[in-house]
């Protein structure tokens, strides 16, 4: 094999496949990277066997072959060449020579047959949107996944079609996020839940442009195509936790506020809060503003909000970092705010419609002397 592709393509495409790539295995082979140019396109592939990146890397091919190569010494020896074309070089035993302008390397590969192949993906019904679409219906979720492997599930999000739309869920045990999008054409019901690692890797490929992505879920696997990216990841089994028996039900009071002012009045009775002073942002919501108070060792915090406000009054506290991740995320000038009562989640909603739903648990407040 004998190829020649830039420093900055190559650089660019190992960088990401290096997140299919596991930090520890029992088999060596998926420590490498499968440089596949048997074909009219060059192909960089790895697979951890749950999380596989292929990549279409820009470059000639002068000699067709295939090899795998250690996937970190060869990122390291790509990032410390010099600003050039790179030309990779194997001969029978899998020995790969990778030179640029008076730099030279030699290091072992293996056959690139031994490489894990990624699984075949059926494409009998595959969904495609833009990716600004995905990108935000992801950054809209994926904020309030679960961190810990209590219950695996929790991890990933559920991916839901139903009645010709898409909702992508998330939750921890403490807030649940919705973000859900009207499907141009009908597809079966379908749920699937998909790793937030995986997730996460997509949204970094992701553009802010109306380029399509396409996705293709299994019986066990999801496929998301991206430009010249190819993310393939195994599903999360089990059934999801019943998320719709967690939404409040009534709502006893509404209050609609700019996004941006709750965000900063929140951030503001914050700061007396720390990782060993814990203390939750108290909420009194009367005639017309929102009255934020919270007090920890360190003193005393109080601010005050106007908002337009219907229904009853109420005193409700919160964790701090949740209910700014949920402001967050919301991305639009106000939102609505649904309380069923000072015990009851809370609800952040758009200002018209429920394109998205952060439910948020309350934290139940002690009299304060």
């Amino acid at each position: 094999m004998k190829i020649i592709c830039s420093k900055s393509n190559l650089l660019k495409s190992v960088n990401i496949s290096l997140k299919a790539v596991p930090s520890k295995t029992t088999m060596p082979i998926l420590e490498c990277i499968l440089m596949d140019a048997t074909t009219n396109q060059i192909k960089f592939t790895t697979n951890d066997m749950e999380l596989g990146i292929e990549t279409i890397v820009d470059g000639h091919i002068e000699e067709k072959g295939m090899v795998a190569l250690d996937a970190k010494i060869f990122y390291e020896i790509i990032r410390r060449l010099p600003d050039n074309d790179v030309t990779i070089t194997t001969d029978s035993n899998y020995v790969a020579t990778i030179t640029c302008e008076k730099a030279k390397f030699t290091i072992p590969g293996k056959a690139g047959e031994d490489f894990a192949y990624l699984p075949v993906i059926e494409k009998d019904e595959s969904l495609t949107l833009s990716q600004f679409t995905l990108k935000e219906m992801i950054r809209q979720t994926i904020f309030s996944i679960a961190v810990n492997e209590n219950n695996r599930l929790m991890t990933g999000e559920l991916f839901e079609i139903k009645d010709n739309c898409l909702k992508i869920i998330s939750l921890d045990g403490h807030r649940i996020s919705i973000r859900k999008m009207p499907l141009k054409r009908e597809y079966s019901d379908r749920k699937i839940v998909v790793p937030g690692k995986t997730l996460s890797e997509v949204l970094k490929l992701l553009k802010d442009s109306e380029g399509e992505v396409e996705i293709c879920p299994s019986r066990r696997h999801i496929l998301f195509r991206i430009d010249n990216y190819t993310v393939i990841s195994a599903l999360l089994e089990g059934e999801f936790l019943d998320y719709k028996s967690a939404l409040p039900k009534d709502k006893k009071t509404e209050v609609t506020v700019s996004t941006r002012t709750m965000i900063e009045s929140v951030e503001r009775v914050s700061l007396l809060i720390t990782d060993r002073l814990k203390s939750p942002v108290r909420c009194v919501i009367g005639e017309d503003t929102v009255k934020l108070f919270c007090t920890t060792t360190m003193g005393r915090a109080t601010d005050q909000i106007s908002a337009e406000i219907s229904g009853d009054q109420l005193e409700i506290g919160f964790n701090n970092k949740y209910l700014l991740d949920a402001l967050r995320a919301a991305e639009t000038d106000e939102v609505r705010l649904q309380l069923g009562g000072p015990i009851s989640p809370m609800l952040v909603l758009p200002k018209e419609g429920d394109a998205f739903s952060f439910l948020v648990l309350p934290v139940r407040l002690r009299s304060e002397m």
